[in-house]
């Protein structure tokens, strides 16, 4: 786990230390929505299925620049997401929203009229909305904090001054989604929810580096 943050934490240094010494930089603001695809990992494995979600959405900010003004590979991007999470037990389906605030380091390559995008970071957030199979909402031993770690890439479309970003990336979180001794003393769940989005993004560039020229 230390070994994860350390990594974690270098990789946003160099993105955020970078600007200090750009040549170029470009901004990008857009609208992202998605399909997710929810899950739930256990230990010990109780094999629930996942579910599908439809309709999340949220605004996102992405700011490419040169590092040491030569290395053209860097970004940082952040923003606000809507999204659904969920599984699917023996008895029924299980649903709850989430609200997504992530800080990843985007890692890029720009040819032609495009960009190859990598992404890794970590983000936080909060759960809501609990429907489980048997119509209880969340209780006092649910935990609604969302905290853990992205990864992911994509394609980028340039059509200056608009991208169309098309992604992929995972969520894992590392706050469980209950107390482990929730419904056993005994017999702890460890319960970590997870989600692949599928997401297309419309964004507007600002700043020198507009055209895919930073």
């Amino acid at each position: 786990m230390l070994k994860r943050v350390v990594v974690i934490s270098s990789i946003f240094l160099l993105s955020i230390t970078g600007p200090l010494h750009a040549q170029s930089t470009l901004h990008l603001v857009g609208i992202k929505s998605g399909i997710t695809l929810a899950g739930l990992n256990t230990h010990p494995d109780l094999e629930y299925k996942s579910v599908a979600s439809f309709g999340g959405y949220g605004v996102e900010y992405t700011y490419y620049h040169t590092l040491w003004g030569d290395i053209k590979l860097f970004g940082l991007k952040t923003g606000i997401y809507k999204d659904f999470g969920g599984y699917v037990q023996e008895e029924g389906e299980n649903r709850f929203e989430t609200i997504t605030i992530p800080l990843i380091s985007q890692f890029h390559y720009d040819f032609w009229k495009m960009r190859a995008l990598v992404n890794i970071g970590a983000f936080g957030g909060v759960r809501q909305n609990m429907s489980y199979w048997d119509g209880r909402g969340f209780d006092n031993e649910d935990n609604r904090v969302d905290l853990g770690f992205v990864a992911g890439g994509g394609l980028a479309f340039i059509f200056s001054p608009f991208e169309l970003h098309i992604e992929g990336n995972w969520f894992y979180s590392l706050s469980y989604m209950h107390s482990p001794n929730k419904y056993d003393d005994i017999y702890y769940l460890f319960t970590h929810p997870k989600r692949l989005v599928i997401s297309a993004a419309l964004y507007l560039q600002f700043g020198k580096g507009r055209g895919g020229k930073n």
